[in-house]
């Protein structure tokens, strides 16, 4: 029991934290499966205390199975939240030096904190969040009730409140409800990552002078609408567990190209994970793209050919070390290419948007996010409906696909058709640092 959570004796309460931690293990057919845990760290981020709970979170909870593949990450990090807020953060309000002595009004007032918070990056968070973590702490706590009875000072009486409702076929049955009700705050600050066509093509031609060792991943992101994470995860057409991109030919012309993202293999030989697959699916190019994408493409087999890689695992995109590239690593020279290059251009620019644009990019961050934004505003400019939205981006559910064609109208303006012209542009610069 005491293996719960035992604050080691040596510093004080300040001095640690609670965590998520990842493990990858990777099978016999190379799949890496992860494995997440919740540990106690301590000021230096090293790991002091493994906890059992993981054991807690609820994945696939009542089933006499629980796949390779589950993953309780989302719910952990909602728990972790609550128990650096109650037993680290709040110590000097509350007390308490033990899981088990957390009551429903400690509970209510870590989920009204976390409602009304702010952002890391600004702004608020939804309902639908703040739901989310009520449900998985609740949840939680009901969880270690069963096991622990007799020491939780907070009760399922406590956590839930039992309602009336009528199934699909207009049967009366009943149905427990988190006994929380939190106010959220109305504003909400949207992440920076609209990009106009003419900043987008000057973008992706700097990527290919300054960044060629990240310009296709920028193209999955831009032209497949992979996540950068996702991005970091593609292996090479030779790989020894399958080629990650599979291109259909009709002659010398391209008509098809996908992305195996239907596992997420182990990418590098000392076992750092690269970027997670948020779903796990075969990606493909949106065939207006195809032209200019075949084009990044044999631009990054020429990088690749003068660059060093592990063969056992033949990733795409690679670090100076010769082993695939992470997804921090991707992300670092992105905002490198943004700051560095882009931006300066942008200032100077003879067009007044670009101008403009260069000067909100001296008060806003631009991740490598805006590259798959870009592509869903494309699809939805382009007359694609929900279902067609959802496929093409990768989404479990329709809920984003609905927001771009709620917005359709304000996007209409952002419209160009230049693949032809941004093709060329990329092939210009390219035949321009091979000569080099």
């Amino acid at each position: 029991m005491g293996q719960i959570i035992s604050f080691p004796h040596a510093g004080k309460i300040r001095d640690y934290h609670y965590a998520v931690y990842a493990h990858k293990l990777t099978g016999p057919d190379g799949i890496a499966y992860p494995r997440y845990f919740i540990v106690l760290k301590n000021r230096y981020g090293v790991i002091v205390r493994f906890t059992k709970l993981h054991r807690f979170t609820g994945v696939y909870e009542g089933s006499v199975y629980k796949p390779l593949t589950s993953n309780a990450r989302e719910k952990m990090i909602y728990i972790t939240r609550m128990l650096n807020y109650i037993l680290i953060e709040h110590h000097g309000v509350y007390g308490i030096d033990h899981i088990f002595s957390i009551t429903k009004d400690m509970l209510s007032a870590f989920f009204m904190d976390y409602a009304l918070s702010e952002k890391r990056g600004g702004g608020h968070r939804g309902g639908q969040d703040v739901e989310k973590c009520i449900v998985s702490v609740t949840g939680f706590f009901s969880r270690l009730y069963r096991k622990y009875t007799g020491y939780m000072s907070v009760t399922p009486a406590e956590l839930y409140s039992d309602q009336k409702k009528m199934t699909r076929y207009g049967k009366p049955q009943i149905v427990s409800i988190p006994d929380f009700q939190v106010s959220i705050a109305p504003e909400h600050k949207e992440v920076f990552r609209d990009m106009p066509t003419k900043v987008f093509q000057i973008l992706m031609n700097l990527a290919v002078r300054y960044t060629p060792d990240i310009a296709f991943a920028m193209a999955l992101s831009a032209f497949a609408g992979l996540r950068p994470g996702e991005a970091m995860n593609v292996r090479q057409e030779q790989s020894p567990k399958g080629p990650g991109l599979i291109l259909t030919f009709r002659g010398s012309m391209l008509t098809r190209a996908d992305i195996d993202l239907t596992h997420e293999y182990a990418m590098r030989s000392d076992g750092v994970t690269c970027g997670m697959v948020k779903r796990e699916r075969t990606a493909h190019v949106y065939p207006p793209f195809l032209n200019v994408f075949s084009r990044m493409y044999a631009f990054h087999k020429e990088y690749l050919k003068t660059h060093a890689f592990e063969r056992d695992y033949c990733p795409m995109f690679v670090n100076s070390q010769g082993k695939a590239m992470t997804y921090q690593t991707y992300y670092n020279r992105f905002v490198f290419l943004v700051q560095d290059h882009l931006r300066p251009m942008l200032l100077s620019h003879e067009d007044p948007e670009c101008r403009i644009y260069g000067q909100l990019l001296c008060e806003n961050m631009l991740g490598p996010h805006s590259l798959r934004h870009w592509f869903s505003v494309q699809l939805a400019l382009r007359g694609e409906d929900i279902a067609n939205l959802q496929f093409w981006r990768g989404d479990k559910s329709p809920e984003s696909a609905f927001l771009y064609l709620q917005n359709k109208g304000d996007l209409v303006r952002e419209l160009s058709a230049a693949n032809d012209m941004l093709a060329a542009a990329l092939m210009k610069e390219g035949e321009h640092i091979f000569e080099q």
